[in-house]
Formats: C-alpha cells, structure tokens, sequence
C-alpha cells in the first residue's frame, strides 16, 4: 500500500498509514466519525484484502474517501522518490 498521511484533529499526531492493517486500526480507534457510505466501504474494502477479495491499491483509494467523507486532512506518499 502507498503511504497515506493522516492528521489526527484532536491530538494533531500525524500518523503514516502504510497498510490495511493500520488503516483498519485507524478508523476504528482515532476516526472522528463511525459513519457514512465511505467509511464502512472503507471497513469493508480494508478486510476484504486479508481474504483476497481486494487489492492494496483498492483499501487506499477507500481510504482516502473515507478521509474525503470525514474531511480528515491526509496527504499521500509519492510512489516513487522525485529527483530536484
């Protein structure tokens, strides 16, 4: 999973979401919301690559949703490094 930064508005910690795992931790544990559409695709899409039924690549785009839906501030992690 590319890296997705998220900031926590209560405690203004950043955390680097790097797989399904933490997301899934992330939006049960520090999610200012327990509902909308976004978040429990979010749930859903996160579990389901543990079983084969999704990718990576899908949990971060329903990731970022879910952090669109809540307006939880995040910025994703180039996949690759930029040359200046």
């Amino acid at each position: 999973m590319i890296p997705v930064l998220v900031a926590c508005r209560r405690s203004g910690a950043v955390h680097t979401v790097t797989s399904t795992r933490e997301a899934l931790r992330l939006l049960f544990t520090a999610w200012p919301v327990s509902e909308g559409k976004a978040y429990f695709s979010a749930l859903e899409v996160c579990d389901g690559v543990a079983i084969g039924k999704a990718s990576p690549e899908d949990a971060r785009l329903a990731f970022i949703a879910a952090a669109d839906e809540a307006k939880v501030p995040y910025d994703v992690v180039p996949a690759t490094p930029v040359s200046l």
